[in-house]
């Protein structure tokens, strides 16, 4: 009986997981579609709901994570997996609050302004590694892939890349010139979006660095990623 309800403990503690990881890819669906078209006001509202829901998942699976270990005295394996799914669900939970950054910028900036058609681009393309990246790192931990949670730390660099590639070219489109009240925001609001995008590469980082030690055993946070 104990084993039965141990084996639905864990299944709990990972179905939380994986809604709380199908979450933070819709709010990185919707931060895209804004990106696009910043006037779909329903978008703002789902968000916001969504953001929610995160945070109050984020605070179950952690107190699940403390129930499972000291009520079933899991062996080394298993304990090694749950406090992963704590370490992770962090990062998760700050991957929620960067997009919903991301979509309050999104909010007040003019996409339509034709002085930042290049450096949209440079976003768009930004977005895109970023959500890869998320995906490919919650797969690698759902699946134990230690291939793909290497190659999650490989893209960071393309984020980092881009994220540099921004602040060169905001500086050199905009240096010297008079700006207006409206123009100053928007510059204020693209260097916060890429900022935010960069943080969420290196959570996304964190998380296949988790399934590396998950499934290695080996702790490569400040040694080799090769």
């Amino acid at each position: 009986m104990t084993t039965n309800i141990k084996a639905k403990q864990l299944e709990l503690l990972l179905n939380d997981f994986e809604l709380l990881s199908k979450t933070a890819m819709i709010q990185m669906q919707i931060a895209t579609k804004l990106l696009n078209d910043n006037t779909i006001e329903s978008l703002y509202e789902e968000a916001e709901s969504n953001e929610i829901i995160m945070d109050r998942l984020e605070i179950k699976v952690r107190e699940e994570v403390v129930f499972t270990i000291f009520r079933f005295n899991p062996i080394a394996a298993d304990l090694r997996k749950i406090i992963t799914y704590q370490d992770l669900t962090t990062n998760l939970e700050r991957i929620g609050d960067m997009l919903l950054n991301i979509i309050h910028f999104l909010k007040r900036t003019d996409l339509a302004n034709p002085q930042f058609d290049g450096i949209k681009k440079i976003i768009v393309k930004m977005v895109q590694y970023t959500s890869e990246m998320l995906r490919n790192a919650i797969f690698s931990f759902s699946n134990e892939d230690g291939h793909i949670a290497y190659q999650v730390i490989k893209d960071d660099d393309k984020v980092d890349e881009l994220y540099h590639q921004i602040g060169l070219s905001l500086q050199e489109a905009f240096a010297d010139k008079k700006l207006s009240k409206q123009e100053i925001q928007n510059l204020i609001n693209i260097n916060s979006i890429s900022h935010n995008l960069e943080r969420i590469g290196d959570s996304a980082t964190n998380i296949a660095e988790a399934t590396i030690y998950l499934t290695e055993g080996k702790d490569i946070r400040h040694g080799n990623k090769q």
